[in-house]
């Protein structure tokens, strides 16, 4: 054992003294190569990470389960509709993007919700149709159903302002939830119903 290590020390000497009797210009060379190839792979890296955690700012994963009971829906004047809002709406910038699953007492619907971004008082051709919309504390929001009919249980995938489990009599529900909540941008475009607007009525201003 002895002698291979004394033969591994002289080989790692003579590598050494090699080295030192390369020219000094051709060593820089060969530094000039290495350091020509070596950064742009670093550069790229760095590049990398700094992206993929620019892309990160302005949103959070969120996780959360438990088991809840309903409450009259104070939305709608009825007074028959129970709700219970797995997800708040806070404005229209807010939106959450995830999976809800559920097991639930009685049949119910789920709903995603979103702010409607345009003055609801404002007039379009009727050729375009209605938004249906209810308020909260004076916001227009669009309630959009995820299930083709009233479930006891199931999982849905959604993103929106905010989350409603909704149906006509008090329930029970257990429920979880994982996604993420992010800022969003708001773009509208309606200018082809705004032209039509002008067209019918005259109005050009």
């Amino acid at each position: 054992m002895s002698k291979v290590s004394t033969h591994t020390h002289n080989s790692s000497k003579s590598l050494f003294r090699t080295f030192l009797r390369i020219p000094k210009l051709t060593l820089i060379v060969i530094l000039a190569i290495s350091f020509f190839y070596i950064t742009p792979y670093f550069s790229l890296f760095v590049l990398a990470t700094v992206s993929t955690n620019s892309t990160s700012q302005g949103s959070h994963d969120i996780s959360f389960s438990g088991t809840v009971s309903s409450n009259p829906d104070i939305f709608h004047n009825s007074g028959l509709e129970q709700s219970f809002f797995i997800l708040p709406v806070k404005n229209e910038n807010t939106t959450y993007s995830g999976i809800l699953t559920f097991t639930s007492s009685k049949p119910l619907q789920i709903q995603s919700l979103n702010i409607l971004t345009i003055n609801n008082s404002l007039k379009l051709p009727v050729q375009f149709g209605t938004l249906y919309t209810f308020s909260i504390n004076d916001t227009a929001i669009i309630p959009t159903n995820l299930l083709d009919e009233p479930k006891n249980t199931g999982s849905v995938q959604f993103s929106g302002n905010g989350l409603r489990i909704i149906t006509n009599e008090p329930f029970l529900i257990s429920y979880s939830f994982s996604g993420k909540v992010m800022h969003s941008i708001i773009n509208n475009n309606i200018e082809s119903a705004l032209g039509v607007y002008r067209e019918l009525t005259g109005t050009y201003s």
